[in-house]
Order: structure tokens, then C-alpha cells, then sequence
């Protein structure tokens, strides 16, 4: 594992300090702000998705378009896994309303699971991502 992977494994490790969770929200929050230039190359590439995180995979970076996550999705519910079924039933309803220039979509996937967030351009960041216009 390179200094990188480290370092992500060790952002995403499951914390117990209250304050220090909400620094590493905080934090996690504005790194993902920046990753708007790539979620939107990848927006005008594949169509409408989300950019997924799974820093303990060999590739830690994937996105899953709305039809992937349909998928996913229905593959849970003939595996009898309701729980994940309705995790991915959730992502893709957000999933579904997201405008490119105004947010963007992350599952991070680690030891602890399955996290979605949803980044707004408006409130986290002064700037939409470059090279894109309206």
C-alpha cells in the first residue's frame, strides 16, 4: 500500500472523538468539493451517476451511472440483501435530481460500509467546477 492509500485508509478509519469525526466530515467535505472537475468529466462522459470511493479496493475510484445503480440495486434484492437494496434504492433516488453544475455525488465504501454524500457547489464552495458552462 503506497502513502496515499495509507492516508486515505487512515481519513475513512472509523473515529471516536466526536469533534475529531466532525473535523474529518468537515475535511472530507471540502476534498470532495474539489473532486467537482472530475465528477463532471465524468457526468459528460457516462450521463447522470455518482463517483464512488473504496480505498481497500485495488481500483479505489469508480463511477456508477444511474443505470448501474438500477442494477445494483435489483442484484441485492435476488440476493435477499433488503438492506443494501434500499442503500442503493436511496442513492439513486438523490442521484436522479443531481444538476452537474450545481452538485455532485460520492459513496465512499470502506470497512464501515457505505456512505453517500452529496456535495453542494453553493454552499461549500464560491466557484461551480471549471469548464463548464450554463
Amino acid at each position: 500500500m503506497n502513502r496515499r492509500e495509507k492516508l486515505i485508509l487512515g481519513a475513512l478509519s472509523n473515529v471516536e472523538d466526536p469533534q475529531e469525526a466532525r473535523n474529518l466530515d468537515t475535511t472530507l467535505r471540502l476534498v470532495l468539493a474539489d473532486m467537482g472537475e472530475q465528477y463532471c468529466e465524468f457526468w459528460k462522459r457516462k450521463g447522470p451517476g455518482v463517483l464512488f470511493f473504496s480505498p481497500t479496493e485495488k481500483r479505489p475510484l469508480f463511477y456508477k451511472t444511474l443505470k448501474d445503480l438500477h442494477r445494483a440495486m435489483e442484484l441485492c434484492e435476488q440476493d435477499n440483501d433488503g438492506d443494501l437494496a434500499e442503500s442503493f434504492r436511496r442513492i439513486l433516488k438523490r442521484a436522479e435530481k443531481i444538476a452537474p453544475l450545481e452538485k455532485a455525488g460520492y459513496v465512499i465504501l470502506d470497512d464501515e460500509g457505505m456512505r453517500y454524500i452529496e456535495i453542494d457547489y453553493n454552499k461549500t464552495a464560491d466557484a461551480k467546477p471549471k469548464g463548464w458552462s450554463t
